[in-house]
This record gives structure tokens, sequence and C-alpha cells, in this order.
């Protein structure tokens, strides 16, 4: 399946493994995990370092006032970032932090605001 729009198989060899729609499109999906801390939740984990996650999403993010939607097919804490080009569509989050959608979105934004190589 797709992982963009989990609805068409994947294009064997392609390497994010999206469908042809999708890859024509430009679309991409980027994997986060997040865990628990004291104040919310935190990035420990992704598919970007935090450098290219400032330079490409640190406006769309900010700018997101959007419901993250919550997906059956993330597993334990993780979300994913939907982007086509340089444009964040959407964000989705596991079941298990479908009542903590604020506080994704927060983590996401406290996570585009470093500059550090690696999480």
């Amino acid at each position: 399946m797709c992982r963009v729009c989990q609805r068409r198989p994947e294009v064997p060899g392609e390497p994010h493994g999206r469908c042809d729609a999708c890859a024509r499109a430009g679309r991409r999906a980027y994997l986060f995990r997040l865990r628990p801390t004291s104040i919310g939740l935190q990035i420990v984990a992704g598919e970007l370092s935090p450098r290219a996650l400032h330079q490409a999403l640190v406006g769309e993010l900010e700018q997101f006032h959007g419901e993250p939607s919550t997906r059956p097919h993330l597993l334990g804490t993780s979300c994913d970032l939907v982007v086509a080009g340089k444009r964040l569509e959407t964000i989705r989050v596991s079941p298990g932090l479908a009542s903590r959608k604020d506080q994704v979105v927060a983590a996401l934004r406290a996570g585009a605001l470093r500059t550090d190589a690696a999480w």
C-alpha cells in the first residue's frame, strides 16, 4: 500500500513507498516518533533531521490550524506529516495519540524550531 494515500499499491522500486499518483503529485509522508514527557510530547526520531524540518516546514507548521486526523496504520506514539512539495497538507496521528492532538502539533512546532543535526 502507498504510504501517503493508503489506497493504491506502491510502485516497485519507488524509494518512498508511494503509488504512481502520489509520486507524480510530489506527495510524501514523513514519519516521526514521539515520547511523553512531563510537559507534553517530544520528538525522539524522525525521517527528517531537525535542521531539514526547520528549513522545509517551520513556516508551514506555524500556519497549520487544521485538526490532525487519526490513522489506524500508525502504531504506538507516531505521527505522519503529509507534504506536497513544500506545502504541508495534513498531520496524521496514531490512535494512541488521538486524545492529545494539540500536544502533537505543539511537539512538531517545537521540533521544527530546533536546528541540531540529529534528534
